[in-house]
């Protein structure tokens, strides 16, 4: 039996280091060497009768540029975000709660939910290329020649959302887990000196904070003009998509291991006896 738990956990240990490996591998499109796709520049040049030539440009891309240590969510405090409060929950849950293998999927399906989200979005991010709502401004846009003064890669990847993606991951994935809890406690009555209160609705939604998180997040990259709207919805849908596949994957019997069919074939064997009755024989069949 020894053998057999040692087996088991070096299986746990080499699976959760391979989920560390895909994880890194992931991240790894997020360093700054390759380059997104260069769409031409939208603007239109007006030629009057006079000669004189004017260069329009893109409302939606002219917003004023917000530095990134000045945004509401920067970098690191999203970062932050997203490993404080996913670890955090498990933590408090283990507290209470202590289940070894729980932990162990946790991580394993938070890692293979993150690492999915940064490579679907990053690799979005380079094969579209599309302007951020501060384009002009961060690429020192010449109005009169119609050129960029700086070559701004960071400025052609509006879409997908990053922040938006990342954050609705993490904290959808938290709130999976942590309504899982809820669902399996015996007791969701909380008693008071006014008698019994069920509390069902307030635990559930206290589960679903990290989610409401994750829409703040998402809502400030509108707010200050980081990204347009098409880009944060799709975001929140790329990372919530992930989150809920890799929970169903460590949490419920969707993938569950099932014993392999019996190959023995099941052979019927009839017995055919003769009981007299009168002057009649009838068979009896027993198999």
């Amino acid at each position: 039996m020894v053998a057999g738990w040692a087996s088991d956990r070096a299986v746990l240990s080499r699976d959760t280091l391979l989920v560390l490996i895909f994880f890194c591998l992931c991240a790894l499109v997020e360093l700054p060497i390759w380059t997104p796709h260069m769409r031409q520049i939208p603007l239109q040049r007006l030629t009057f009768e006079n000669g004189t030539t004017v260069v329009l440009t893109e409302l939606l891309l002219d917003n004023q540029y917000v530095q990134k240590d000045e945004q509401i969510v920067t970098t690191p405090l999203l970062v932050a975000l997203c490993v404080v409060v996913p670890l955090g929950s498990l933590a408090i849950v283990s507290w209470f709660d202590m289940k070894p293998s729980d932990v162990a999927s946790f991580l394993r399906g938070f890692l293979m939910a993150f690492g999915c989200v940064l490579l679907t979005t990053n690799l979005i991010k380079l094969y579209v290329g599309y302007f951020r709502p501060y384009f002009y401004e961060q690429c020192d846009f010449d109005r009169k020649t119609g050129e960029c003064l700086k070559r701004s890669t960071e400025g052609r990847k509006s879409f997908p959302s990053g922040h938006a993606s990342s954050s609705f991951c993490a904290m959808l994935f938290t709130s999976l887990f942590l309504l899982g809890k809820v669902s399996q406690m015996p007791s969701k009555t909380l008693h008071t000196p006014l008698g019994a209160v069920k509390c069902t609705n307030a635990l559930i939604l206290l589960a679903l904070s990290p989610v409401m998180l994750a829409f703040w997040i998402a809502a400030s990259r509108v707010r200050e003009n980081d990204h347009h709207p098409a880009d944060v919805v799709t975001g929140a849908c790329i990372g919530s998509a992930w989150a809920v596949l890799w929970y169903v994957r460590y949490f419920t019997a969707l993938w569950e291991d099932r014993p392999e069919e019996s190959s023995e074939c099941s052979v019927t064997i009839e017995t055919t006896s003769r009981v007299a009755s009168g002057d009649e024989d009838l068979p009896i069949t027993s198999a």
